[in-house]
């Protein structure tokens, strides 16, 4: 893999994924709290069987607070930023996939949604990921 690749991808502290996932985060609770019915669409049938509007609103907005909280913070790696990260993955692929399963076709337009989803999915597992191969790294150095 190119090396520019490789330093974007692992040698990154994704500051940018996880600011521009609170903007949406943010955006998606401005929306469900916006006077109205949202969930009078079929797109989301199934998040409207789960939790009303403001309380799906309110998810967002603490999910963004707390994406927001580990930037400032600096503690990308931190327990607490760790556990959140599987939490934010699980909301994101929760909401792509009910959108998906409300309709057929899928909406085109949740393209966004599920890119936020990868992304999210991408903050989780990357640390995982390099734990494995600098215990392999190391164990071969040492071993």
């Amino acid at each position: 893999m190119n090396r520019r690749i490789c330093t974007a991808v692992f040698d990154s502290d994704l500051i940018a994924t996880r600011l521009i996932l609170a903007v949406a985060e943010t955006i998606w609770a401005i929306l469900l709290w916006w006077p109205g019915d949202t969930f009078g669409r079929p797109t989301y049938t199934i998040m409207a069987c789960v939790m009303s509007e403001d309380a799906w609103g309110a998810v967002f907005a603490l999910t963004a607070c707390m994406q927001v909280y580990i930037v400032a913070g600096g503690k990308f790696l931190s327990r607490e930023a760790r556990a959140f990260a599987a939490w934010n993955t699980m909301l994101w692929f929760f909401v792509v996939t009910s959108m998906v399963r409300s309709v057929q076709p899928p909406p085109a337009a949740i393209s966004g949604e599920i890119a936020l989803a990868l992304a999210a999915g991408w903050i989780w597992v990357r640390p995982m990921i390099l734990a494995h191969w600098y215990r392999k790294a190391y164990g071969s150095v040492h071993g």
